[in-house]
């Protein structure tokens, strides 16, 4: 009987988590502009079914713009031009991305702060040499975002 309740709260638990997850995954949507102002970069990412379109715009040119579903699969992209292969999944509110182009290797997390007005990007570069910095950008109202 113990065994019962206590498999029964793990699995409440378990659903109050995921749905938490779920609707921080939600407020990833949308686009987001670089808050420092000193670069007009702008992230876009929309979800359908499990394919996320992320487009990666500075100014009026698209850097990268690609689809790729949230389950970790490698998809071959463009980015700036190049040949580049990226897999994309969730770590609980987070979206990953790791991206490969050449040698060199890069993670992104992407998370939602605060009132949900900010996007917080860690970029890190894994190879050849690893570093990282975080980037935050600010929600653009939905009749601005970047197409």
């Amino acid at each position: 009987m113990i065994l019962r309740i206590a498999a029964l709260g793990a699995l409440l638990l378990v659903g109050s988590v995921l749905a938490d997850d779920e609707a921080s995954r939600a407020k990833l949507m949308g686009s987001w502009q670089q808050s420092d102002g000193s670069k007009d970069a702008v992230w876009t990412i929309q979800e359908k079914a499990d394919i996320l379109h992320i487009t990666n715009a500075v100014g009026a040119r698209a850097i990268a713009e690609f689809d790729c579903d949230s389950f970790g699969h490698e998809c071959a992209i463009k980015d700036a031009g190049r040949p580049a292969k990226v897999s994309l999944w969730y770590s609980g509110p987070k979206l990953v991305e790791m991206e490969t182009k050449g040698s060199y290797v890069w993670r992104r997390t992407f998370v939602v702060t605060g009132e949900g007005d900010t996007l917080e990007l860690e970029v890190a570069q894994i190879a050849p040499a690893p570093k990282t910095e975080t980037q935050h950008f600010k929600r653009l109202p939905a009749a601005t975002e970047a197409h």
